[in-house]
């Protein structure tokens, strides 16, 4: 029975489901200057990336910045607060996975991985709306199974 069951049941992810938390800190040479890049490399190598196949893809506008286009302190938390409050819009119908935050000239940009998108064009637009009112935001959800918007920060 063991057997057809592996064979025809659905497919399970691996435990553990979130692989830990092992940040680090990258500088990544871009066009347009120096961008930082945090990284939770406990993502390398990891196994369940079938499960959550599409990529959160948000861009972040950095309003108070320094010469280099990066966010002065109060703007650094707010940028975190902002990602806080993402994660938290899309915990609520979504197991999500932040894997990375790249913060460069002008823009901060935050990338998630998550399981089928269960969000409506409705609920997304009234959430970044919000957002909108405060600053530039693009927010965008597509299939990328095999991880590689996040391939150049964590092991395939």
């Amino acid at each position: 029975m063991n057997f057809f069951k592996k064979l025809f049941g659905p497919a399970q992810p691996q435990e553990p489901i979130f692989p830990g938390e092992s940040y680090t800190l990258l500088k990544v040479n871009m066009p347009e200057g120096l961008a930082l890049a945090t990284v939770n490399k406990a993502y390398d190598n990891y196994p369940n990336k079938a499960f959550y196949p599409f990529f959160v893809g948000i861009e972040l506008e950095v309003i108070e910045k320094n010469d280099n286009g990066h966010p002065l302190d109060d703007e650094a938390e707010r940028l975190n607060q902002i990602q806080e409050d993402i994660e938290a819009f899309l915990k609520q119908k979504h197991t999500v996975h932040f894997v990375a935050r790249v913060t460069r000239n002008g823009a901060r940009d935050i990338m998630i991985y998550i399981d089928n998108p269960k969000l409506t064009q409705e609920e997304v637009a009234n959430f970044c709306g919000k957002i909108q009112k405060e600053r530039q935001i693009i927010f965008g959800i597509q299939m990328d199974s095999a991880w590689t918007a996040v391939s150049g920060f964590v092991k395939q």
